[in-house]
């Protein structure tokens, strides 16, 4: 018997998200945190983002699932120097030309995710030709990210595997399986396998700001820049507004993509230096990306496989809110992606949560 609140979540997110929630809870209250006893040397972040169309909508398919583990270095004068295997490309790095300016503080970011999308219909075998096609993708990226107060340039080196390879379609039937639910019956219809690689730059600046981590502020953060890549090639340029009570000394929250959020605390005024500091923030951005390829759309660069016509004009308006306290920070996302091909029915909606923690 299909059960009908997991109906469209072939990850395990609807199983984790109260887990996550629960376990937040619990460090929130408590009374004391490692982080409040650490110097800036030695203060890392960890994040897990977790992405499901469920989140948002009652219907499956486009975008089902993402999740990403990120490790953030603490921000320093220079990047670390005993950092496997970022300090292979720091000569290559520090060739650009943002890296030229001795004042600015830097870390670097390790990513490991796995992003999968299906057409609407999974019970259908073969699929519907006029839909997007079966793909997953399952990467690793490298994050060079190098900042002044208000501004900061990242460069993000991406490998990963679309196709059979990186077991999306395991992950989602395992899902199903476990809870009785529709068996995707698709997947042998989706991208083969492929190896992808690619570079992405992106700049943000906080254009206003005010009273940041002291009591009520705001501030508004213009973000450009653009990947190159066999994955997806793409500009892009967006805005976010965020207002709130002891805002944090970062970039704010994105969907997850290269260059996503990653969390990271800046200097002792950051809230997740305390263990009894407590912050709250609402948010609302847009994001445009003029997309001249992307292989979950287009299909495989070097084979046939099924593909449709991709829209080369995307936008995501994202809004939501971010609760922290001390190390610990929970943010819940509501995304709409307009559509991204032709023959698309509607929009996309999806809900996107983060939880990180500072140690």
């Amino acid at each position: 018997m299909r059960i009908k609140f997991i109906s469209d979540i072939h990850d395990i997110s609807f199983f984790i998200l109260p887990c996550l929630i629960f376990i937040a809870v619990l460090i929130f209250f408590s009374s004391s945190s490692r982080a409040e006893d650490k110097s800036g040397e030695d203060l890392s972040t960890l994040s897990l983002y977790l992405e499901n169309d469920y989140f948002a909508s009652d219907e499956d398919g486009g975008y089902s699932n993402g999740l990403k583990l990120t490790w953030s270095s603490a921000i320093l004068a220079d990047y670390p120097k005993d950092a496997w295997p970022h300090n292979w490309l720091y000569p290559i790095v520090k060739l650009v030309p943002f890296e030229k300016f001795a004042d600015r503080q830097k870390n670097i970011t390790f990513s490991l995710g796995q992003n999968i999308y299906t057409p609407a219909d999974i019970d259908k075998d073969p699929p519907d030709e006029d839909d997007r096609p079966y793909a997953g993708i399952t990467y690793f990226s490298l994050g060079f990210h190098s900042r002044l107060e208000r501004q900061m340039d990242t460069i993000e080196l991406t490998l990963g595997l679309v196709g059979p390879n990186s077991y999306a379609e395991e992950c989602q039937k395992a899902v199903h399986s476990i809870f009785d639910d529709i068996d995707p019956k698709g997947w042998d219809h989706q991208l083969n396998n492929e190896p992808v690689i690619g570079i992405v730059y992106e700049h943000k600046k906080r254009m206003i700001q005010s009273g940041l981590g002291a009591g009520y502020g705001y501030d508004c953060v213009l973000n450009t820049g653009g990947g190159l890549g066999n994955a997806m090639t793409y500009y892009n340029l967006g805005l976010t507004f965020r207002m709130g009570w002891n805002l944090p000394n970062d970039f704010g929250n994105f969907p997850i993509r290269t260059v996503s959020s990653f969390n990271a605390a800046s200097d002792k005024n950051d809230l997740r230096y305390s263990s009894k500091k407590i912050g709250i923030q609402l948010f609302a951005a847009v994001e445009g990306r003029a997309v001249l390829y992307n292989i979950f759309l287009d299909g495989n660069t070097f084979t046939d496989s099924p593909s449709v016509d991709k829209k080369p004009v995307v936008a995501d308006f994202m809004t939501g809110i971010s609760i922290s306290r001390g190390p610990i920070q929970l943010s819940f996302a509501y995304v709409t992606r307009t559509k991204e091909f032709e023959t698309q029915d509607k929009n996309q909606k999806f809900g996107s949560i983060n939880l990180s923690f500072s140690y």
